[in-house]
């Protein structure tokens, strides 16, 4: 990783040096792994995961005190939560220009989609069914496809990014996959509430109830029949009385907060998290292994998770012009 052209304060090495407090708990996962197996891939990764942040290439321009970071060893793994936090952090600052563009064009909501917890035996074949039919919930609001009597393309929908989300209840010991979105549909669509149904409660403050507008309850029937394999016709809209639960928020201009939900990554690192048992680490692993967390679509299509390769800075002709510029004073000193 080139940190070009930046200057970094010391809350930048305590950040990372506290992200990466948990990870030898997942370098031994790995390495139990490979003792049990002895499949090399195991061993690179627990040496990966071990070794993230903690050596650095440096030039050292002593008479300006000027330090050069050339190179960070990074894992890139998707459990560390180091790695995650700088991809999400990367993905934010890379796509500002895209989400100020669209912002004035478009209302930018968080949706999220979700499903019933499932059983650890259940989530890869559940995410997999949930990977497959998401992008036909958008193709009815792209008008590629058609429900008599059901007008979508009222909804003016012009993009969106999908980042899937794990969280795991303790109490139940089962797994909650969930879809958060940024969705882009036309400025001035009437998102007012109208309906309550079993998932208008409200988790901050249960005497509160959540109103859904047409959109949502839209969303909830046609997730509901994709996942299930049913037809999305007119009749099994109609005929069902409440599908899966999909929530729809105004962010009210924050939508840069919206983004950075959207893309944060697939669970919660940090101290006590779920994925620092081996049980639930291997689940996990499992059912995210070779699956793209994020995933961009319609006007926001250019949007890609590039994992490790969006870590490398973009900036190589300023980096080479700051660079060029120490230079002329002093040759840096190689540690």
């Amino acid at each position: 990783m080139n940190l070009a052209a930046q200057l970094i304060d010391s809350e930048f090495f305590e950040d990372m040096r506290a992200h990466v407090t948990r990870n030898y708990q997942i370098a031994d996962f790995y390495r139990d792994r490979y003792e049990a197996t002895c499949e090399e891939l195991y061993d690179n990764k627990c040496r990966a995961v071990d070794n993230c942040a903690k050596w650095w290439d440096i030039e050292h321009y002593t008479a300006l005190n000027v330090k050069d970071i050339k190179r960070v060893n990074l894992c890139r793994d998707k459990f560390c939560f180091n790695c995650q936090s700088m991809l999400a952090a990367k993905r934010f600052s890379k796509f500002v220009p895209v989400l100020e563009e669209n912002a004035r064009k478009y209302k930018i909501l968080h949706v999220v989609f979700t499903v019933p917890n499932c059983e650890p035996d259940e989530l890869k074949p559940l995410l997999d069914r949930m990977y497959r039919k998401f992008p036909f919930v958008l193709r009815y609001f792209k008008g590629q496809a058609k429900v008599r009597g059901v007008d979508f393309v009222k909804y003016g929908y012009a993009g969106a990014v999908r980042g899937l989300e794990v969280s795991y209840n303790s109490e139940e010991k089962t797994y909650h996959p969930h879809f958060h979105c940024m969705l882009l549909l036309r400025r001035g669509v009437d998102l007012r509430g109208k309906h309550t149904n079993a998932y208008s409660f409200d988790h901050f403050d249960p005497t509160q109830k959540h109103k859904f507008s047409d959109f949502e309850i839209l969303l909830q029937k046609i997730w509901y029949l994709l996942l299930n394999d049913c037809k999305v016709t007119a009749d099994n809209l109609e005929r069902l009385k409440i599908g899966y639960d999909v929530q729809a928020s105004d962010p009210q201009g924050n939508y840069h907060e919206v983004f950075k939900y959207a893309c944060k990554g697939a669970f919660k690192g940090g101290e006590g998290a779920a994925i620092y048992q081996a049980q639930i680490f291997w689940t996990l692993y499992e059912a995210l292994h070779s699956r793209r967390m994020i995933q961009g679509y319609g006007a926001l299509h250019n949007f890609n998770d590039l994992d490790g390769e969006i870590l490398e800075e973009d900036t190589a002709a300023l980096y080479a012009a700051y660079v060029a510029k120490l230079q002329e004073v002093e040759k840096p000193v190689f540690k």
